[in-house]
């Protein structure tokens, strides 16, 4: 007796070939900001490809290649690509390749998988546009304790950046006024995290992080940073389909420089309220100040902004977020879709 016959293309021993999920990431902007180079455009800010599966019990690899809008044009790069042993010895486990860096509460999430269009402020000034990201290896152990308790140390190798200079005649050698500040060469980063019950109906986070290493551009600047943060998430279900979701997280940046040290904060808060399967608001305060002289006086930035968004599905929700920037008295507008095709898609929170 044979058994059924193998469909045409699966013939023979099968191929081990991981789930394929694609991402996107389409966002248009109204600003009365002239100097905003998105200013009333639409644009794809991300396309993603994700590879995933596990290649050994215990042991997965997953990877995330992505097209990113940088300014006027579009780059492709390995967003991540990191192998996990998810069962070393006992409760500890092991990442190793390039992730987003398991620091603070959202720097591991990708922009289209949270509650809002734009970056914290704080994240951005802080470790540029795409957060911290680098190459090596995390260690996590679950703590024996009766409640979840996990450890994060990890160290890594993150790219630094030149400046760039402009030469016109007759003038000397300027720099572009756009750098981006963050942490590179080498990077070490711990987390402790935390999460129980209050109630049946509401949980409570509480973790704290820490990051060590020179900044992007110390060529120029002779600079070592240090990062540190507490972040803190409340959760309450109100029903089967409504929640109640509060979220802060500070940071502080303390910026060694021939000159003296920098010390820098930065916070944002979050409130988000899900109606029901399909709706959700949120309103969102963001201040921090800037990793860049004078030291006495730093530059800092303060906004406001209301989130609705409309879940069309698990993967897939248009959102509209207004944020008014009470400093420079700029008020920008948005609109994104993000969606997700395939078995790992990111499910929208």
């Amino acid at each position: 007796m044979t058994g059924p016959t193998a469909l045409q293309g699966m013939r023979g021993v099968p191929l081990n070939i991981p789930d394929i999920s694609v991402t996107g990431d389409i966002v248009g902007k109204v600003t009365d900001n002239k100097d905003d180079e998105d200013r009333n455009t639409v644009h794809i800010r991300e396309i993603e490809l994700a590879l995933q599966g596990f290649i050994y019990p215990q042991m997965r690899a997953d990877v995330f290649l992505a097209m990113h809008r940088h300014g006027d044009h579009v780059e492709a790069e390995i967003c991540e690509a990191y192998v996990s042993f998810l069962k070393m010895l006992g409760d500890l486990s092991i990442q190793v390749g390039k992730p987003h860096i398991n620091f603070g509460k959202i720097n591991k999430v990708h922009q289209h998988h949270r509650h809002y269009v734009d970056q914290p402020q704080v994240i951005t000034n802080f470790f540029g546009d795409h957060g911290l990201v680098g190459e090596g290896g995390n260690l996590s152990y679950l703590l024996p304790t009766p409640f979840f308790a996990q450890l994060d140390v990890g160290a890594w190798r993150v790219e630094g950046h030149h400046h760039h200079h402009e030469e016109e005649e007759g003038t000397e050698t300027t720099e572009h006024e756009d750098e981006k500040f963050g942490l590179a060469s080498g990077v070490y980063t711990a987390r402790l995290w935390t999460s129980f019950p209050i109630s049946a109906e509401s949980e409570l986070e509480v973790g704290i992080s820490g990051a060590k290493g020179r900044g992007a551009h110390y060529q120029e600047h002779k600079d070592n940073a240090e990062v540190c943060g507490v972040d803190v998430t409340y959760k309450r279900w109100l029903s089967a389909h409504s929640r109640l979701l509060f979220q802060t997280e500070w940071l502080r940046l303390n910026r060694e420089v021939p000159d003296g040290t920098l010390k820098r904060d930065g916070v944002y808060s979050f409130l988000n309220y899900k109606l029901d399967k399909y709706w959700d608001v949120g309103l969102r305060y963001d201040y921090a100040e800037g990793a860049w002289p004078p030291i006495n006086e730093p530059a800092d930035e303060s906004s406001t902004s209301f989130i609705i968004t409309r879940s069309l599905s698990e993967t897939t929700g248009l959102r509209a977020q207004y944020k008014h920037n009470s400093g420079s008295k700029k008020d920008e507008a948005y609109l994104q879709i993000a969606f997700g095709i395939g078995p790992h898609s990111h499910p929208l929170e």
